[in-house]
């Protein structure tokens, strides 16, 4: 294979077989796009590469020893914006994640699952009374952007602004290069604003400003760096899940059904649904020692693309992986990563999507959605989302008082966190 593109329309619409074609024969294929790099599709390799630090590494302008310096980075081609640790290798990128680690285990996730709540309610409530929603517009966006930016301990009225530029920068659309700019130089406004008055409110923006790298404050630039990769790894890919799974639950309306009947399955059928639809569609390494994988000789400043949408439905590990079973257990996917750069947000969006499908299989339990007005990204190279999902159902009553975005701090206020 030389013209594989992740970028392409073509790849968008069928990006399953794609990579069925490819594990089957060719699980590490060349492409000449880009420059030239490599796709890993199978699950085995994928994980050893994602367990390989020393020699795939995550970083920016990579020294190869021979003179030459390589862009590096987390996506192919390399993003023209940093994304903190992320792109990062051992041991600067554990000294930057211990910073804030401990705010993104289990335990402080689950105990911030009271005031999750009352955001999805408050998502519902906005549409509960009209019998009609866009998944995209009026959940799958909101949700994911207040929750990150209410954990982060960013301004809560920013929801709106970071979620629709993210949204449009996932699929390319015309002039979200320049709102991601405006995004970044709003992020380090509120990091130069903290730093010269404290609040000492044990958010993690400030325990990040508190964190120090070889002695020293981190810099404006990291922390401006660190939140906008928290913020990205936190919209748009949640985003994706969340209009990912209540379309295929539309399109199988005897599983939706079966959920609604036993709601203390639905925590095991979100990491099938986690597993199945893959919202981030991959991550690149490079390569820094000579290294052999299915016999092809790597060398340094090779790129490698790993399809995590691909090892997640690799038959080798997966039984059946084209079918979608709600209850299947000890399930290993890798849509989160794996090693230690693994998502460290891990843990907040199956959480969301699990009080998410709670909340509307109470409320939206006849949603309808209208197939023919679905639009989706026409690109995929990052995630796999979608533009619009308009839906039907019959109306409810609103649980809250306040549905406007002016009334979302009396909300919060009002839950334990």
């Amino acid at each position: 294979m030389t013209q594989f593109n992740h970028h392409s329309p073509a790849f968008a619409l069928n990006w399953r077989e794609q990579y069925a074609e490819m594990r089957t024969k060719c699980p590490l294929a060349h492409s000449d796009e880009f420059g030239g790099f490599y796709v890993a599709t199978d699950y085995r390799s994928v994980q050893g590469i994602l367990h390989d630090p020393q020699n795939f590494r995550c970083g920016r302008d990579l020294d190869l020893g021979t003179g030459d310096i390589a862009p590096g980075g987390v996506t192919v081609p390399t993003n023209p914006v940093r994304m903190g640790m992320m792109e990062m290798d051992p041991p600067r990128s554990q000294t930057l994640r211990r910073i804030i680690a401990n705010r993104f285990s289990k335990k402080a996730v689950n105990e911030y699952a009271p005031r999750m709540q009352q955001l999805v309610s408050w998502c519902v409530d906005r549409v509960i009374e009209s019998g009609s929603i866009d998944f995209v517009d009026d959940l799958a966006n909101p949700l994911p952007a207040l929750v990150t930016v209410d954990y982060l301990g960013l301004p809560l009225e920013n929801w709106e602004f970071y979620a629709t530029t993210l949204h449009k920068a996932a699929y390319r659309e015309k002039g979200s290069a320049r709102a991601v700019g405006e995004m970044l130089d709003d992020i380090r406004a509120i990091v130069r604003s903290r730093r010269t008055r404290r609040r000492d409110d044990g958010t993690i923006v400030e325990q990040l400003l508190d964190g120090e790298e070889d002695g020293k404050p981190i810099t404006e630039d990291i922390a401006v760096e660190m939140l906008f990769m928290l913020l990205n790894g936190g919209i748009d890919t949640t985003t994706a899940l969340i209009a990912n799974s209540f379309l295929y639950l539309d399109a199988h309306r005897d599983k939706w059904d079966w959920l609604r009947a036993e709601p203390i399955r639905i925590s095991t059928a979100v990491d099938e649904l986690i597993r199945y639809t893959s919202p981030s569609t991959g991550v690149a390494r490079t390569v820094a020692n000579p290294v052999s994988i299915h016999g092809v000789e790597l060398k340094p400043g090779d790129r490698v693309l790993l399809a995590l949408g691909s090892a997640n439905a690799d038959p080798e590990v997966f039984d059946d992986p084209g079918e979608v079973r709600l209850d299947r257990q000890r399930n290993r996917h890798l849509s989160f990563g794996s090693g230690m750069h693994r998502c460290i947000g891990s843990y907040i969006p199956p959480l969301e999507m699990t009080l998410l499908l709670r909340e509307v299989t109470q409320r939206l339990p006849d949603y309808q959605i209208q197939r023919d007005q679905v639009v989706a990204y026409p690109t995929i190279p990052l995630v796999n989302g979608y533009i619009a999902m308009p839906a039907t159902f019959t109306p409810g009553p609103r649980l809250m008082k306040g549905i406007l975005a002016e009334d979302l701090p009396h909300v919060l206020d009002r839950a334990a966190v």
